[in-house]
């Protein structure tokens, strides 16, 4: 059985302390621009999310029935290059498949429960879709198909980026939602082990969360009635 252990920056050289802080400041500068699901679209006040857009002099239009398709997962890049050498592609299927279920029930039941917006399967029926999809998806100590037993210990489970595109039935873009957190560390500064199921709870926390925030910012807009008594 092996240990994650946390490595003091404390006795690091110099010089390898300056290139890690030179490599770090170049990738914030040659950060990718925000992947805008129509060039129109210009910002609005965000409520509780990084970033919301609107197509210029709209407001959010009213939703009734609501379709939302299943959510689109993709891992950042730095853990796909970090991890490399050990996901297989079976790990990268169950994420991506774990992941997506994770945020469609907590899209689901949440603006079921805390908005009186009808949901329903079939896309035709809808005045409104929703399309969401988990970006940059970063788990620090991911569970992984490989043989021994490695024990990781986090404060965090990770981050994510969460990007929710709203469409007429006629594929026309009409707002876009954008927020990227780190999952809470519930236990104040502890390290936590952490395994799949763990990062599970906590991933699943932030993305209710999300969902709550999506809520509010849409009964605030009065783009969804309120929930019934």
């Amino acid at each position: 059985m092996t240990h994650q252990r946390v490595i003091s920056l404390r006795f690091w050289p110099r010089a390898a302390l300056l290139a890690i802080a030179t490599l770090w400041l170049a990738a914030c500068a040659q950060q990718s621009p925000l992947p805008l699901a129509d060039d129109s679209l210009r910002p609005a006040q965000p409520g509780n999310f990084d970033h919301v857009f609107l197509p210029p002099g709209e407001r959010l239009p009213r939703i009734t029935t609501l379709y939302i398709e299943p959510t689109q997962v993709a891992l950042s890049d730095y853990w796909l290059r970090d991890r490399r050498a050990d996901y297989t592609q079976r790990d990268l299927d169950r994420i991506y498949e774990d992941y997506g279920r994770f945020l469609d029930e907590a899209l689901r039941e949440g603006l079921s429960e805390q908005t009186g917006v009808t949901l329903t399967e079939s896309r035709e029926e809808a005045d409104m879709i929703f399309r969401p999809t988990l970006r940059n998806l970063n788990i620090y100590a991911p569970d992984l198909s490989r043989p021994g037993i490695t024990r990781y210990y986090t404060r965090e489970a990770g981050n994510a980026t969460f990007d929710l595109v709203l469409e007429d039935p006629n594929g026309k873009v009409l707002a876009q939602f954008i927020d990227h957190r780190e999952t809470q560390n519930l236990t104040g500064q502890a390290m936590e082990w952490t395994n799949r199921v763990t990062n599970y709870r906590h991933f699943s926390r932030l993305m209710d969360r999300w969902t709550r925030n999506l809520s509010v910012y849409l009964l605030i807009a009065g783009a969804v009635p309120e929930p019934a008594e």
